[in-house]
């Protein structure tokens, strides 16, 4: 179906600037009229938008054509001021030029000599050459335009067509991000015949746009000769040739789109429901979404792009075996509405991981679930390692029933492994009476934290109730003696230590009872009646405190 975009309508008085003619309508069809008395009159100018099932301006704007509201898909030509096209009466042509004020101006007035119906030819640009070589800034067009019967007593409107074949290029795979340019093989420039394009000059790769478009898609576009193309030798990207499917058209048609889907890298294969994985596969989640991703072994990566995860009940993203890698691109968040967001098991590591600081990822947990760590049911959690990203973190938890979630770490009950943060920038809040970064609060038989390294970072990390900002919970409260605590060493590497500490906030203290305050890094409260002795990680001796710049505070620091 052909679609017509109304690109102005323009009286032909103002389009003119002339009078209208008074003198007395001529009788007869293909009588003579006297020059220079029936000027011809353009209505309006339209840009017809699909020539072909598969339309140039589907899906989203072209450059120098504008998004039109109406269907989000069509599109209308967006004129810059200073446009030019050819027109033809007869043996007559003249030039018009759309100004500021969008009237038409023209360089010749155009009359009628005769009241017999002629075809009226119009074509952009009037350039002779049209140079296609370089499109990586702007893309090349040949339109054309015919009005046939027209007639001396009545406005013309003109409707423009594509003449160029489009050829758009969608590249996925892991390193479809890597690509810095994509062209295709054609002529470089075409002759324009009065909007009939030819094939001139020579045959060289030709620079192609890249455009986003409004759903995130990203493309490389350009506009070619029509004709003939050698499939095996047709596309390349960042200088190699890329293998195009034996069934793509090696014909291309003026008017038409072709899309060329191509994987750069390993294929990547999109989240739509609840997903287990298993393998070493690499997979993307974007946009909304509700449901549970589970990771039970091997090493595969999950990118999140502009994501966000939300469970209601259950964990966002349930790591339970092998080594999985999350890439953060844009800003993406996970959250659970009873549990961990993402959750890492015993046994297991997760990696999250971005481009730059630039790219962010939320993870909030509840009812005592970590933002990032342990499952709840006093589960041990496995490795955490943040690098190159933003992450704002939030553990859940409430006094009652004294459950309590680490920013990053463990939920209330559970167990941590080594969390390793390098290069990043974190904002971590922990749930009541846990640290930001460390161990959740919570009754446990037998609590424990392997190393916290950080590494060149920019930390906030808040407390809850008297726990410290990095490292352990508040420990009073709980009933009978406080088991011992196993615990990792804490190292931290930064350029400006009073800088760093400025950003911890501890949990205070409840009242001057208690024998131990919460620490900045290092221990929480805990009260006079029941403490737990601070044992190195495999519990064979006593802890071995923090370390920051290379020196060592065996106490915490404050």
């Amino acid at each position: 179906m052909n679609k017509r975009t109304l690109i102005t309508i323009i009286p032909a008085a103002a389009l003119l600037l002339l009078a209208a003619c008074t003198q007395d309508e001529p009788g007869g069809q293909g009588n003579e009229l006297p020059y220079g008395e029936y000027p011809l009159q353009i209505g309006g100018v339209t840009i017809d938008v699909e020539s072909s099932a598969e339309s140039w301006s589907a899906e989203g704007p072209q450059t120098r054509v504008t998004e039109d509201n109406t269907d989000g898909k069509s599109s209308v030509w967006e004129w810059n001021g200073s446009e030019m096209i050819g027109v033809r009466l007869g043996n007559e042509t003249a030039t018009y030029t759309l100004n500021t004020d969008r009237n038409l101006i023209t360089d010749r007035q155009l009359y009628w000599t005769s009241t017999a119906p002629a075809t009226v030819a119009a074509w952009y640009p009037t350039n002779e050459t049209v140079n296609l070589s370089d499109q990586s800034e702007r893309l090349a067009y040949v339109l054309k335009a015919e009005a046939p019967n027209a007639t001396y007593d009545n406005e013309i409107a003109l409707g423009f067509k594509h003449q160029l074949a489009k050829v758009r290029v969608v590249l996925n795979g892991t390193q479809a991000a890597l690509a810095q340019s994509v062209e295709v093989y054609g002529y470089t420039t075409c002759t324009n015949n009065e909007g009939t394009p030819t094939a001139s000059g020579t045959q060289d790769w030709v620079k192609m746009k890249h455009t986003t478009y409004a759903d995130g898609t990203e493309c490389w576009e350009a506009n070619v000769v029509p004709g003939n193309i050698t499939l095996d030798n047709f596309v390349r990207i960042n200088g190699q040739t890329a293998k195009i499917n034996d069934d793509f058209p090696t014909t291309l048609a003026s008017g038409n789109m072709y899309t060329i889907d191509l994987t750069v890298g390993e294929k990547i294969t999109d989240i739509k429901d609840n997903t287990t994985i298993n393998d070493n596969g690499y997979y993307r989640v974007s946009g909304g979404f509700g449901q549970t991703i589970t990771v039970t072994g091997d090493n595969p990566t999950i990118y999140l792009e502009n994501a966000n995860i939300i469970v209601d009940n259950g964990i966002g993203i349930n790591i339970t075996g092998g080594s999985a890698a999350l890439k953060v691109q844009g800003n993406n968040s996970v959250s659970s509405g009873n549990n961990t967001g993402i959750a890492v098991s015993g046994g297991a590591t997760v990696t999250i991981e971005g481009s730059s600081t630039a790219d962010v990822l939320t993870a909030n947990g509840s009812n005592g679930g970590a933002g990032i760590g342990s499952p709840l049911s006093g589960a041990t959690a496995g490795n955490v390692i943040i690098t190159n990203v933003t992450v704002n973190a939030t553990g859940g938890g409430k006094r009652q029933p004294y459950l309590g979630g680490a920013g990053i770490g463990s939920s209330s009950s559970g167990n941590c492994g080594d969390i390793t943060i390098t290069d990043a920038v974190i904002k971590a809040n922990g749930g009541a009476w846990s640290p930001g970064i460390g161990l959740g609060y919570g009754n446990t038989t037998s609590p424990s934290i392997g190393k916290i390294t950080i590494t060149n970072s920019d930390v906030t990390a808040k407390a809850g109730d008297y726990a410290s900002a990095i490292g352990l919970p508040y420990s009073e409260g709980m009933s009978g003696a406080v088991p011992d605590y196993k615990v990792g060493q804490i190292i931290i590497t930064t350029d400006n230590l009073e800088t760093f500490l400025s950003k911890l906030t501890a949990g205070g203290t409840a009242n001057s009872s208690f024998a131990t305050y919460a620490q900045r890094i290092g221990v929480g409260s805990h009260g006079n009646t029941y403490f737990p002795s601070i044992l190195n990680q495999d519990g064979s001796g006593p802890w071995e405190g923090v370390v920051i710049n290379g020196t060592a505070y065996m106490d915490g620091v404050d």
